[in-house]
């Protein structure tokens, strides 16, 4: 169920979008709810001017405008910036707004790497895949990174390239994730797409290079098949059915086409299961 607000003041007829995330805001309580669980796109700049302009034209904000506009040298206390805006219009309460200052300070004082790790998961979140890849990576060329912390980066990595479609790079992700954090659940997203592209027996033989690996292989068999299960009672037991028809008949090129598309579809409902 998706979340309503209920705004009481002026709503655009335009809205302002947010080039980082894709996401619209119409509203000055759109726009509170929107900066709280996105913070973390501002530890080193602010909302563009654009954004002001938006407050003062389209929602007739022109107090806060000006309050903002004094805000924007890079010199100024960021903190000021957004203890004015958040205040302005009383969509959150004095010990809300102290809270949300609070983690935004909390967010300023961490280490970089986890900064980067931090957007990227943003990224992923709000479907910007390649842009999340971009932070993960500058993340990794930080120092002094512990090799749990490493792993993270690696597994949120693999989810990013699977987002992608680029399932290669995210097997590599993930068995490095995996080497770093030793955690099963990167094992068996790298189990699971093998398995989509190359076959579940494939999938198991692969598997074998690993510790306990008889133990896992049965436990992971059974997870997969719950993905598989999902696809039986629906259209894509009758892709199956059609699959099997015609290499019994002879058309082998034409049920290996159709075949292909089933795999690519799989795959595709298979993203929507890994999340961070």
């Amino acid at each position: 169920m998706r979340e309503s607000l209920i705004c009481i003041g002026k709503i655009g007829k335009k809205g302002y979008y947010f080039e980082d995330t894709g996401i619209q805001i119409f509203s000055y309580e759109e726009l509170c709810y929107y900066l709280k669980r996105h913070m973390i796109c501002y530890i080193h700049t602010l909302p563009g001017e654009d954004l002001l302009v938006y407050l003062r034209d389209e929602l007739g904000l022109e107090k806060l405008y000006k309050q903002l506009i004094r805000l924007t040298d890079p010199e100024k206390d960021q903190m000021k910036y957004f203890s004015a805006l958040f205040r302005e219009g009383h969509y959150f309460n004095e010990d809300e707004i102290r809270d949300i200052l609070d983690e935004y300070r909390s967010l300023m004082n961490a280490p970089v790497y986890r900064q980067k790790k931090w957007m990227g998961d943003l990224l992923v979140r709000s479907g910007r895949s390649a842009r999340a890849l971009e932070s993960y990576q500058e993340a990794l060329v930080e120092k002094d990174l512990e090799k749990n912390e490493i792993g993270r980066i690696y597994h949120n990595m693999g989810i990013a390239e699977s987002k992608l479609f680029r399932f290669q790079n995210a097997k590599i992700a993930f068995i490095k994730a995996y080497q770093h954090l030793g955690e099963e659940k990167s094992l068996f997203y790298y189990y699971a797409i093998t398995a989509l592209l190359e076959g579940i027996e494939a999938a198991g033989e692969e598997l074998k290079e690993f510790e306990d690996s008889d133990m896992l292989l049965d436990a992971f068999e059974e997870k997969f098949a719950e993905y598989q299960e999902d696809f039986q009672y629906n259209a894509v037991s009758e892709i199956y059915k059609k699959i099997a028809f015609l290499n019994e008949n002879g058309k082998e090129e034409e049920a290996k086409i159709k075949k292909k598309r089933l795999v690519r579809s799989l795959q595709r409902d298979f993203r929507k299961e890994i999340e961070i």
